[in-house]
């Protein structure tokens, strides 16, 4: 059942007590029960991090600390598992802090069961014998593909604050319906959301915008109140109309269908490609330049999120970019110009373009996108440099023929303009040639 491991996961339990067995449980296990692949194998028993660091003490395995207060460690064979000792966890009413306060260890697999998230969560594998063992019954949660919780939803989902981002990101990569009491729960808990730390509540957004269905997700974090808690500035976009001619759909829906239709890696910038047009309809009265209001909030709520500054470079950049050549009329040589300056994300920025036109509800396809392909393949025929660094001289051959300081930098960037443009091919005679005309007509100028 554990794809390949089973082998070493039975050497593994040989050396649990028969009261005391080693299990496989949470994600491994219902992944598997849904014939999917599984990764990251997580392991539990009533064995305690003490105890577990003895068993294994001569043994093929090695013992690591993770997390001894939680009974958390990792054991290392020709693979690594997280193993953790049965337990049942307290909080603070209501606080919202993702970490328990109190832990006390136990024998019983059913109160650990019980402080788990999710039903479907709860399911455990004995190792030895190779039987699923299933105390709240959730294997029937797994095959409905639905989420209720191990316990009351109003306990499970108040306790901890995150438990409401990872049950809709589970909505995202399993595609799993919530049962109605637990949905329920979620929308009257849903402050606790405000006491999670960004760098949580980004990872866990991460993962939401990477599952297959990440708009049934996301309109979910919209349907609970959650979306006004963790991206005010994206739900500001919900119901904000849009020109019925080229829109079926308001702001933030069309927002979430592009962030559909984008690959994984783009998601993120689908998921703020518009984020400006609230603010500038509530300024002004129209989306004028929201790419450029949108890509200043993007920089500031990624800036908050704690994203690394590549990331937040990379998608500010696509925000702003994503309206070039919206009217249709731009001519080849601003879409040379536009590929070689963006030539490090092009790939994202045609992947967005396409996204944009299918989230409209009428179009399939992007002309800039397909533009942007035609050119692209032109240049790349042409052997067009696409940096200044791509030329075929440099400064010190300017420095030569007698250009100096400001010279040799402008001069460079009119020889780049013409190879861009392919007035000139991109050959070290040829641009030299070029380069000895600027010069004398700029001597000239001067009065040399």
């Amino acid at each position: 059942m554990i794809d390949g491991r089973q082998e070493e996961l039975k050497r593994l339990a040989s050396y649990f007590p028969k009261e005391k067995k080693l299990y496989a449980v949470g994600g491994c296990v219902r992944d598997a029960l849904r014939g999917k692949p599984c990764y990251d194998i997580d392991l539990a028993g009533a064995i305690t991090p003490d105890e577990l660091t003895v068993i294994l003490k001569d043994s093929e395995f090695k013992v690591c600390e993770a997390s001894p207060r939680l009974g958390t460690m990792i054991i290392k064979g020709e693979c690594a598992y997280e193993y953790t000792t049965f337990r049942t966890d307290s909080y603070h009413a209501g606080s919202g802090i993702h970490t328990p306060t109190s832990v006390r260890f136990t024998e019983d697999i059913f109160e650990d069961a019980r402080r788990r998230d999710f039903k479907c969560n709860a399911v455990y594998y004995d190792v030895s014998e190779e039987k699923i063992v299933d105390p709240l019954g959730g294997s029937a949660d797994i095959e409905k593909g639905i989420l209720s919780t191990a316990v009351s939803p109003d306990i499970t989902l108040g306790q901890d604050g995150l438990r409401i981002m990872r049950m809709v990101r589970f909505v995202s990569t399993l595609g799993y319906d919530v049962e109605e009491q637990t949905l329920a729960s979620a929308t009257k808990l849903v402050s606790g959301l405000s006491d999670i730390s960004v760098e949580r509540i980004r990872e866990e957004l991460d993962k939401l915008l990477a599952g297959d269905n990440c708009r049934k997700a996301l309109e979910m974090l919209n349907d609970i109140g959650a979306l006004k808690i963790i991206l005010p500035e994206v739900a500001l976009n919900d119901k904000v109309a849009q020109n019925e001619k080229y829109h079926k759909y308001d702001v933030l829906e069309h927002t979430f269908r592009v962030v559909e239709n984008c690959p994984p890696e783009v998601r993120l910038a689908g998921l703020f490609h518009d984020v400006g047009k609230g603010v500038c309809y509530a300024e002004q009265g129209n989306t004028y330049l929201h790419n450029v209001v949108g890509a200043k909030i993007t920089r500031e709520v990624l800036t908050r999120l704690k994203y690394p500054n590549k990331v937040i470079d990379r998608t500010s950049r696509l925000v702003h970019e994503h309206m070039f050549d919206v009217n249709g009329n731009a001519r080849e040589v601003k879409f040379r110009r536009f590929i070689a300056n963006n030539i490090d994300i092009l790939d994202d920025l045609t992947a967005l373009f396409e996204a944009d036109c299918k989230g409209t509800g009428y179009l399939e396809s992007s002309r800039t996108a397909e533009k942007i392909r035609l050119v692209y393949s032109k240049m790349l025929d042409e052997k067009v440099p696409m940096s200044i660094s791509q030329l075929a001289l440099n400064g010190n051959d300017l420095a030569e023929l007698g250009f100096n300081g400001k010279e040799i930098g402008e001069a460079l960037n009119a020889l780049w303009d013409l190879a861009l443009r392919h007035a000139v091919k991109n050959e070290k005679s040829a641009l030299l040639a070029i380069a000895k005309r600027m010069k004398r007509n700029t001597d000239r100028k001067k009065g040399k």
